[in-house]
């Protein structure tokens, strides 16, 4: 059981390591942040906008580290925040036509590195390892939940 727990645990951390590097190199060449890239890669998969707490929500991060990407993200023009409503949380973020062309590069650019990153990974194993993953995370955030006591 110690290696079990030993290897899952190295490669998560290997795999996560590697793909904040990743992002990172593969945004500064674009003059951006590695952290962007969820954002930009999720409002370029919802063209109707989001607000900012489904964003966070859809990018695994909290409010108050979405309201930061998003204000980097509109001063470089990439995103603008419609204000349409005085809900501030409420309201809609989309990209700009600049935001646009960045998220495309950069889904091009996701879409060329999981290709490479699952080499040797057939589209049915892929399918399986996710659904396992899945599972995995479920009973971990249930864990997680007990240590939640109020």
């Amino acid at each position: 059981m110690e290696q079990r727990y030993t290897t899952f645990s190295l490669l998560l951390i290997n795999i996560s390591r590697c793909v904040q590097k990743i992002k990172n190199v593969e945004m500064a060449a674009l003059g951006f942040k590695g952290k962007q890239v969820q954002c930009l890669f999720a409002l370029y998969n919802c063209t109707e906008g989001v607000s900012l707490t489904k964003l966070g929500e859809m990018c695994g991060e909290d409010k108050g580290m979405m309201s930061r990407t998003v204000k980097e993200l509109a001063k470089a023009e990439l995103v603008y925040v419609d204000v349409s409503s005085e809900r501030k949380y409420k309201n809609p973020i989309r990209l700009t036509d600049k935001g646009n062309n960045v998220a495309c590069i950069v889904a091009e650019k996701i879409s060329s590195l999981l290709e490479e990153g699952s080499l040797g990974i057939s589209d049915e194993e892929r399918t399986q390892l996710y659904h396992s993953l899945g599972i995995i995370s479920e009973n971990l955030t249930g864990i997680c939940k007990k240590y939640d006591l109020k």
